[in-house]
């Protein structure tokens, strides 16, 4: 057995052998234990615990009301809201989503997709706007292809969702966004650039760089606070055992609100919701064949009633859920991608791209 300790004040994790664990046990008992054991001593010069003379009880922290998730009519809380407006381009990158390749934060990036169905309309846009604004959704991510193929149509859609949201990003390939274009859009809009060149990423938008996953290890270690990683490949085989996307890589700093989030809903799924450009509502931008409905045919709010066909049992998947995470330490600090995931298994529960062992308590090792 191994475990972890979540330090959820300075956001570290310290991972813990079986006789560590055994020894939080008896803490957590209220046993007797020793107070010159060196573990315990560790523990208390990081100031992670102390020693009583007499036997404490000490309330775990939590965040907000234990009732607060079952007051009947109380929307979700919405932090994000993707709009596809748009499915063309005449780019062909040949990491686009409608190649049908693997991408590891293709939400955040440009793509079209070889999909049926008619456009939304703008008047159909404007009424979803309004309806995430009753919602009360955080913040509102523009995308689809080259939006600047109809400029009116993306300026006129804008210009609506500034009169309600704070929190606006445009997405798009550095070459959809001129000079002007740019001039246009800073006082509207974050820009979130798509780009495979470091030389491109100044400090003035937000940049998705995109990495062929072969090449990844030729990046320097510390990228730009205004930097998103996004590694593409053709099929994610052969992963070696440091790459960021199966290694101890993953396991990311925490806080009160984030372990908090992951003990409950997924960590990137939650709170999300994606409209297509043809009006299917979809869990995330990437998950193309998990559509829950159209909003031609029904309201955005029936879509997060919270009954079991709604977008809610998608949040719900949490690591905790998942065969291999379950019994994991670190399933509260981990990232996961269930596009990404679903894309190479065809299992939404499934979990290939990690290579640590639960049951031994062992990353795999790169090869000498």
């Amino acid at each position: 057995m191994t475990g972890a300790i979540y330090d959820l004040i300075d956001g570290d994790v310290y991972a813990l052998n079986s006789q560590e664990c055994r020894t939080i046990e008896v803490c957590e008992d209220n046993g007797l234990v020793d107070p010159e054991d060196p573990f315990l001593c560790e523990l208390k010069q990081r100031t992670l615990g102390t020693f009583y003379e007499k036997r404490v009880f000490i309330e775990k922290i939590r965040l907000g009301s234990p009732i607060a998730e079952y007051q009947q009519g109380k929307p979700p809380f919405l932090a994000r809201a993707f709009l596809e407006i748009g499915n063309s381009c005449d780019r062909s990158c040949w990491y686009c989503g409608n190649n049908g390749l693997s991408r590891s934060m293709g939400c955040f990036g440009c793509n079209i997709w070889d999909e049926k169905g008619s456009p939304v309309d703008i008047n159909r846009w404007k009424e979803l706007i309004d309806e995430l604004h009753r919602l009360n959704c955080q913040s509102l991510f523009i995308k689809g292809g080259d939006l600047s193929r109809d400029r009116g149509k993306t300026r006129e859609i804008l210009e609506y969702a500034n009169q309600q949201f704070e929190k606006i990003f445009i997405i798009g390939h550095k070459t959809h966004f001129s000079p002007e274009d740019c001039d246009y859009l800073k006082n509207k809009a974050n820009l979130i650039i798509q780009t495979d060149s470091l030389s491109d990423i100044d400090n003035r938008h937000l940049y998705l760089l995109i990495t062929d996953y072969h090449e990844s290890r030729e990046l320097p270690e510390k990228l730009p606070d205004n930097a998103i990683l996004d590694i593409v490949s053709r099929n994610f085989d052969s992963l070696q055992p440091d790459s960021p996307l199966n290694s101890k890589k993953k396991i990311m700093k925490t806080n009160l609100e984030r372990f908090t989030h992951n003990n409950k809903l997924h960590p990137c799924l939650a709170n999300s919701v994606t409209i297509a450009w043809n009006g299917e509502v979809l869990p995330c931008p990437m998950m193309r064949k998990q559509s829950l409905g159209n909003i031609r045919d029904r309201k955005l709010w029936t879509f997060l009633k919270g009954q079991p066909d709604s977008i809610q049992e998608f949040w719900k998947i949490n690591l905790n859920t998942l065969k291999k995470c379950g019994t994991c330490e670190f399933r509260y600090v981990c990232t996961d991608c269930r596009a990404l995931e679903t894309a190479k298994t065809g299992d939404l529960y499934a979990k290939v791209l990690c290579n640590y062992d639960p049951s031994k308590g062992m990353w795999q090792q790169q090869d000498a």
